[in-house]
C-alpha cells in the first residue's frame, strides 16, 4: 500500500494502452520465460488472453480465471 501525506493511494489499471513496441516486448519476455521452462502457448484463445494482458486490457488475475474457464470448461 502506498501512503502519501497521510492519504492511501490505490493502484489502478492504466486507462491508456501501451505503445505497440511495449506490448511486443512484454509478449517476447513472456514467451522467453515460458520457453526457458520448456513451455509454449499455442492455443489461440490463450494467446489472445496473453496479448490482452500485455495491452493492459485485463489484469493477470482476470486472464488466469479466463484461461481456467477455457481449459477446464
Amino acid at each position: 500500500m502506498n501512503l502519501m501525506k497521510g492519504h492511501i493511494m490505490a493502484h489502478t489499471i492504466a486507462t491508456t494502452q501501451p505503445a505497440s513496441a511495449v506490448v511486443d516486448e512484454r509478449l517476447a519476455f513472456a514467451d522467453a520465460a515460458l520457453a526457458l521452462a520448456g513451455h509454449e502457448v499455442t492455443d489461440p484463445a490463450l494467446r489472445s488472453l496473453m496479448e490482452r494482458v500485455a495491452r493492459d486490457e485485463l489484469t493477470a488475475d482476470e486472464a488466469v480465471a479466463a484461461m481456467r474457464r477455457h481449459v477446464q470448461g
